[in-house]
């Protein structure tokens, strides 16, 4: 029996990524991710024995990726507007290296939800929480609206940064953009969302 090859798997698991995020796990086919490492399918199988089992690496992975970043922020004891400013840089960065995430958990909730709520890393994620706790003072201080939550921020967070990946076709179209001048219009986005988010939370 061949020995595993560390390099080999690695890019397997580059290339499951790239698929799994752009196809979902529905529309992705070993043969796909075979073809986009540059292996046989059969050397793919060696590896890993089913689609299942390599998706949940991948899934693993990439959520692996933006959580541990998460842990940082909120093992930092940073203010309020520090990091929820350094929220919106982390998602963005991580959205502007992996830009077919959005559409991959969008796929991953339209086709099997249970797979995200029971990864330790999505059980142990602890930002809302301690968001709830700095806007709990800044209420107390009346900086901070009554209504708003850590579940809100980060959702609303989430959703400016990865919306224009969601929608990229039909910004691009509609606006005659270029791939370089979409890549600027996100990239200037980031101020906007910070100031927008930071608006939406004064009473």
């Amino acid at each position: 029996m061949p020995k595993i090859d560390h390099d080999t798997k690695q890019k397997i698991l580059e290339a499951a990524e790239k698929t799994f995020h752009r196809n979902g796990f529905k529309g992705t086919r070993t043969t796909m991710i075979a073809e986009e490492a540059g292996i046989s399918r059969t050397m793919l199988h060696y590896y890993y024995n089913t689609k299942e089992a390599l998706f949940q690496e991948v899934l693993t992975s990439t959520l692996s990726t933006v959580f541990s970043h998460f842990g940082r922020l909120t093992a930092s004891g940073q203010g309020l507007e520090q990091l929820i400013e350094n929220l919106v840089r982390v998602i963005a960065d991580v959205l502007a290296e992996k830009p077919d995430l959005p559409s991959f958990i969008v796929n991953i909730l339209n086709e099997a939800p249970e797979l995200l709520t029971v990864l330790p890393v999505v059980e142990e994620d602890d930002l809302p929480a301690v968001l709830d706790g700095l806007l709990a003072e800044g209420k107390k201080n009346g900086q901070v609206a009554g209504h708003v939550t850590g579940e809100e921020l980060v959702l609303n967070i989430y959703a400016l940064c990865s919306l224009p990946y969601l929608g990229a076709p039909y910004i691009k179209m509609k606006e005659n953009r270029s791939d370089e001048g979409m890549a600027v219009f996100i990239h200037q986005r980031r101020k906007r969302i910070l100031d927008f988010v930071l608006k939406g939370i004064k009473p």
